[in-house]
């Protein structure tokens, strides 16, 4: 579709009038069926005709009706995550995981970063690891449910790092006897650590 130019992906001749290229731009985003990288190249094409329109109309060149409302410029779509591509997977492995951003890579690192510092605090260990590792379930929230507004995946993915964090901490040091004590961790610290860093990692590759 990117070969296309815009007034090809919406389906529409270059004479259209604006009523026909907003409703072909509303129907062929209602056939897309939720892809939201597919619906971005759509509402760019959309903006990339309405900029072609404005430069006419700033020449005389076309009268454009009342109310119809310009970009300042072309929109920029904003770094998408990619699909991570597992060989063989199954396709809702392959729809649950994406490859994240620099950008939100470093954001989300910052944020569980300051979170895991805090937890090795005696003073705040003591009595704050619960609110830390509620402050990180909840960060995990909002960043995986603002990519997609998936609300379900963002409090399945959030509860397994927890379950996950809390009982292979338990294993690993009650079962296996890692001596994390001998460089000045507590168990319950260590499960602190480990938690927060399944939540980093489902908030940063989860859809």
């Amino acid at each position: 579709m990117s070969q296309q130019n815009p007034y090809e992906q919406l389906g529409v001749a270059e004479d259209a009038t604006f009523e026909e290229i907003q409703a072909a731009k509303q129907r062929v985003i209602a056939q897309l069926g939720g892809d939201r990288q597919l619906q971005d190249n759509i509402e760019s094409a959309y903006d990339a005709i309405l900029m072609e329109r404005l430069k006419l109309r700033q020449q005389g060149k076309i009268k454009v009706p009342d109310g119809i409302r310009f970009p300042e410029k072309l929109a920029t779509v904003a770094p998408k995550f990619s699909s991570l591509s597992v060989a063989n997977a199954p396709s809702w492995l392959g729809d649950s995981f994406e490859r994240p951003s620099q950008q939100q890579i470093l954001t989300t690192a910052g944020v569980y970063t300051v979170l895991g510092g805090a937890s090795l605090v005696p003073s705040i260990a003591n009595t704050g690891l619960p609110t830390l590792l509620a402050l990180g379930a909840g960060f995990s929230l909002y960043f995986i449910n603002q990519k997609q507004r998936r609300f379900k995946r963002a409090l399945l993915g959030t509860l397994l790092a927890l379950i996950i964090g809390t009982v292979v901490a338990s294993v690993l040091v009650n079962t296996l006897h890692l001596p994390v004590d001998r460089i000045g961790i507590p168990g319950e610290v260590f499960a602190g650590l480990l938690t927060l860093l399944l939540l980093w990692t489902v908030s940063s590759f989860t859809k």
